[in-house]
């Protein structure tokens, strides 16, 4: 039940988070169904690359040892810049023509986007880590 409970609020902020981005940096007028079906395909992306964060959290843990300042700093180390991808992605779906500024954006808001999306993105692990004692988890799950 809680990776069910884990699942709809990481759907929730993710569909929230790109209405953000439907509305102020494409100023779609419509956008409660593309939200939701881009939140869904932000989700997707996070299981894809969930692959990518297992193999380099495990290869940065083992080199750090087993603490929790070591997931600490696996979670930032490795979550923070596959999300920049992440949203780097849903970026160039929202924005026409970013595609060519993949990775740095292409104009301010669009950064501050992408960062908006990383920041939703960690606060939304923040139940599932509250209910494994506070330990952050570091692997595929969190996407």
């Amino acid at each position: 039940m809680a990776a069910i409970l884990y699942l709809v609020t990481k759907f929730l902020a993710y569909s929230a988070w790109v209405f953000v981005g439907v509305r102020t940096v494409q100023k779609e007028t419509r956008p409660l169904l593309r939200s939701f079906l881009l939140g869904f395909f932000r989700l997707c992306l996070g299981f894809f690359f969930g692959v990518l964060i297992y193999v380099l959290s495990s290869v940065l843990l083992s080199q750090l040892g087993s603490s929790s300042g070591s997931n600490v700093l696996t979670y930032l180390a490795v979550y923070v810049p596959v999300r920049w991808f992440e949203w780097s992605i849903m970026a160039a779906i929202l924005v026409p023509g970013s595609f060519a500024q993949f990775l740095v954006g292409a104009a301010k808001p669009d950064r501050l986007w992408r960062i908006g999306g990383i920041v939703i993105s960690c606060l939304a692990d923040i139940p599932l880590i509250i209910s494994l004692g506070g330990v952050i988890p570091t692997g595929r799950f969190l996407c």
